[in-house]
């Protein structure tokens, strides 16, 4: 039954009752409830005037004043469903009071007993509407049964209780078809709110399907920014260290800024790896490596902090380490830098230790302060993403809040297990246990930095497709330092390196994705589609700071022989260019 088939005067009683409602009624089913029983008050003081029985006006006045005063505590916090039984129980006792005076199962006070279980039944549920109709019935069934037996006094007869009678039958009539009505307002009220609240749910949805969806766009576009520069610094550092190799002091200037290098690689990598540990999508990629080199290598980062700092910096190996280890070098190194950083960033005085230690099976990796601590209160939270110990220690030490929680998954995700012991003012112990056991080490690999190739005499032509001047220009020094004979061609955008192709003869294109005026996406797949065959044929290396996967398919599928992405390694760029022109059929 909808709001529509309610009579108007009705709907407009509800409406204007509701406008001076206590707030204590305004809520749920209380306006129905309350307008239910001043209905039943209202009864009440009729019957106490027109009931020709000598106890009726007493009574009724009463049973009121009763209903009133109910109304009241549960203004003042009575709950609703008290309230409702002790009403009907209340109003049982009187229908039974009145029932005995007026004839028994003769009195048309027992049409009353069809009206009992309406109020639990619409208010409370169908549950308490059921129990006061079984109620309602064994009433009915003990006066029956008492006036066959002649227990209740003699019914009284005369014209003056057909009016008592009619109004009676009336009135539960009346009343019988009014709950329902107020139960459909009710209803269609609460489908409203319904359909109101799955409307906002629906827009709350689409608000957060829309605010992940800007996520991935941000970080997208955030490590692709990052990674452009680091690309060109990280290139540039690798073919010094290819050119200098017989100067060690600048190897070790260089090596110390590929080191922090490769470091802030790390860093600007951790919102996109949190980002990817949510989706379960990072991959750990095992390989082996010497155990002591990491750690020693970890450790050694933060000389240039420590070295202006007043505190003892120590690392403690054990002897019985394995040497070889498999797992995931990268990340171990992750977390390892992570919290010798999160150490010397709290530390002011002392010291801070990187302890490893073999467990037999398994090593336990463990950085120790004397810094400020963790109180205890804040020390649930530490693993938690955006979260630090203090709300002012982001202000205070900086940080993103992402380093320990983006740890403790990685720890996960290494089949390892990371916690920390801490007091406030004493310091903290941070661990990490990974069940690692030795292995064989790897065959001896030629150490030198120089691009060694076997065309080196060959006289190329490359055509360089990239947006950032820096970009083509380490590219250009990378490809001239392998190949010093070769040619390389320079093309701003995608549509530059068309119109290069369509007018010169090209060995390989190196092309990035992200530049105005057309990507690599469309230029690769405009040169697949293109009608010279020499064109059309032309090998394409993707080159790009894009790690989406879902635009990293779309490049490959574009039409690319290969992709890489930036930062790069001279040195395998150099040898994946070879790869692709033997695969050409240009090589030796």
């Amino acid at each position: 039954m909808s709001e529509n088939t309610l009579p108007r005067p009705m709907v407009w009683l509800i409406s204007y009752l509701s406008t001076w409602l206590p707030s204590s009624f305004k809520k749920g089913k209380l306006p129905y409830m309350f307008f239910f029983v001043n209905l039943i008050i209202v009864l009440l003081l009729v019957f106490a005037f027109i009931s020709p029985y000598p106890y009726a006006t007493p009574m009724f006045l009463s049973f009121a004043a009763f209903l009133v005063l109910l109304l009241v505590m549960v203004h003042h916090g009575l709950s609703l469903e008290w309230g409702v039984h002790i009403a009907t129980a209340t109003g049982a006792l009187v229908l039974l009071y009145a029932i005995w005076f007026s004839g028994g199962s003769f009195s048309p006070r027992m049409t009353w007993f069809m009206v009992l279980p309406l109020t639990p039944f619409y208010v409370l549920g169908r549950k308490e509407g059921m129990t006061w109709l079984f109620i309602a019935v064994a009433l009915q069934s003990m006066v029956a049964a008492l006036t066959g037996l002649e227990v209740w006094p003699p019914l009284p007869l005369g014209s003056e209780h057909a009016f008592s009678s009619w109004v009676t039958a009336t009135a539960a009539t009346g009343v019988l078809v009014i709950v329902p009505f107020l139960y459909a307002r009710l209803y269609q009220k609460a489908l409203e709110q319904g359909m109101r609240d799955q409307q906002a749910l629906e827009l709350k949805k689409r608000e957060l399907e829309h605010a992940l969806l800007m996520r991935e766009h941000f970080v997208a576009t955030v490590s692709h920014e990052l990674r452009t520069p680091m690309n060109a610094i990280l290139g540039f550092n690798a073919l010094l260290l290819s050119r200098l190799e017989g100067h060690p002091g600048a190897l070790k200037v260089l090596n110390h800024t590929q080191q922090s290098a490769d470091h802030l690689m790390t860093v600007i990598n951790d919102v996109l790896d949190y980002s990817q540990l949510e989706a379960g999508e990072l991959v750990i990629q095992p390989e082996r490596f010497e155990l002591r080199q990491t750690v020693k290598h970890a450790f050694e980062l933060f000389w240039p902090r420590v070295k202006s700092m007043d505190i003892d910096y120590r690392v403690a190996l054990d002897e019985d380490l394995p040497t070889w280890v498999n797992t995931d070098r990268h990340r171990l190194m992750q977390v390892l830098v992570n919290l010798i950083g999160n150490a010397l960033k709290f530390t002011h005085q002392g010291s801070v230790m990187l302890r490893v230690q073999w467990q037999n099976p398994g090593v336990l990796f463990s950085v120790q302060d004397t810094g400020i601590g963790i109180t205890p209160e804040r020390q649930r939270h530490i693993f938690k993403r955006f979260s630090q110990a203090e709300d002012d220690t982001q202000a205070r030490y900086g940080g993103n809040g992402l380093g320990l929680a983006i740890s403790q998954k990685l720890a996960q995700l290494l089949g390892g297990e990371m916690g920390f012991e801490s007091e406030p003012g004493v310091g903290s112990r941070f661990w990490l246990r990974l069940p690692l056991v030795g292995e064989k080490p790897l065959p001896p690999t030629k150490t030198t930095r120089k691009l060694e190739v076997q065309t080196v005499q060959s006289s190329w032509r490359f055509l360089v497709a990239d947006d950032h001047p820096v970009n083509r220009l380490l590219v250009k020094q990378v490809l001239h330092s392998a190949w010093p004979q070769c040619t390389v061609l320079e093309a701003a955008n995608g549509q530059v390196a068309l119109d290069v192709l369509r007018t010169q003869a090209v060995d390989l294109v190196l092309m990035d994705m992200v530049m105005p005026v057309m990507d690599g996406i469309d230029a690769t797949r405009l040169i697949r589609l293109d009608p010279t065959v020499t064109v059309q044929r032309v090998p394409v290396l993707g080159l790009t700071a894009n790690v989406n996967p879902l635009d990293l398919e779309r490049f490959k599928f574009a039409g690319l022989n290969a992709v890489m992405l930036k930062p790069f390694e001279p040195a395998e760029l150099c040898q994946r260019v070879e790869s692709l022109l033997w695969a050409k059929g240009d090589g030796p």
